[in-house]
C-alpha cells in the first residue's frame, strides 16, 4: 500500500513538473487563450498538490498507532471535503473566464476531467457509506488513481494547447 501511494505521489508531482516547463516554453497566441492556459495550468498545479498531500495523509495517519479502518476513513473524508472544495473552486473559475469562446477550448475534454471529478467523489462516498462492498482503502486508492488521470488530462490539454499556439507561429490575436 505505501508503495502505491509513493507512486501516485511521484506521478501527481512528474505531471505537475512538466507542465511547468511546458508552459515556461511556450506562449499562447491571444490575450483568451493565455487565461485559458492559465487556468488550465492552476487548475493542474492544484489537483497535483492536492494528490501529493493526499496520498502521503494515510502515510503520516499510520504513525499515531490507530486502527487502519479509522486511518481510511479519516483520510477519505479528508479527501472527499477536497474534492467537493476543488469542484466548487474550479466550476467558479470557469464561469468567470468565458472558456466556451476562446480557440483552444474543448467541451470534450471539459466533460472527462469533470467526469473524472465526480466520480472521484462517487468512489470516497461509496466506499465512506458501504465499506462492506467496496473497502476504504481501495476506494481511496481508486480515488487517488482518478484524480492523478484529470492530471493526465490537464497535462495533454495544456501541452496540446501550448504546441498548436507554437505550430500556428503564436500569432497576436484579440
Amino acid at each position: 500500500m505505501n508503495d502505491i501511494l509513493g507512486l501516485l505521489a511521484e506521478i501527481a508531482a512528474a505531471f505537475t513538473g512538466f507542465a511547468a516547463l511546458v508552459s515556461a516554453f511556450g506562449s499562447a497566441p491571444s490575450r483568451a487563450d493565455q487565461k485559458l492556459d492559465r487556468l488550465r495550468m492552476r487548475n493542474l498545479v492544484e489537483v497535483g498538490v492536492t494528490v501529493v498531500l493526499m496520498a502521503t495523509l494515510p502515510l503520516v495517519l499510520f504513525q499515531s498507532d490507530r486502527p487502519s479502518d479509522w486511518v481510511w476513513t479519516v483520510s477519505s473524508v479528508v479527501l472527499l471535503v477536497a474534492m467537493v472544495t476543488i469542484v466548487f473552486i474550479h466550476a467558479s473559475r470557469s464561469r468567470v473566464v468565458r472558456v466556451a469562446e476562446m480557440a483552444g477550448y474543448s467541451r470534450l475534454g471539459e466533460l472527462v476531467i469533470w467526469g473524472l471529478g465526480l466520480s472521484t467523489v462517487g468512489v470516497l462516498v461509496f466506499g465512506l457509506v458501504s465499506p462492506h462492498v467496496i473497502s476504504r482503502d481501495l476506494a481511496y486508492l481508486w480515488a487517488l488513481w482518478l484524480l492523478t488521470a484529470i492530471l493526465g488530462v490537464y497535462f495533454v490539454r495544456i501541452a496540446a494547447s501550448l504546441l498548436t499556439h507554437k505550430l500556428s507561429g503564436g500569432d497576436e490575436r484579440e
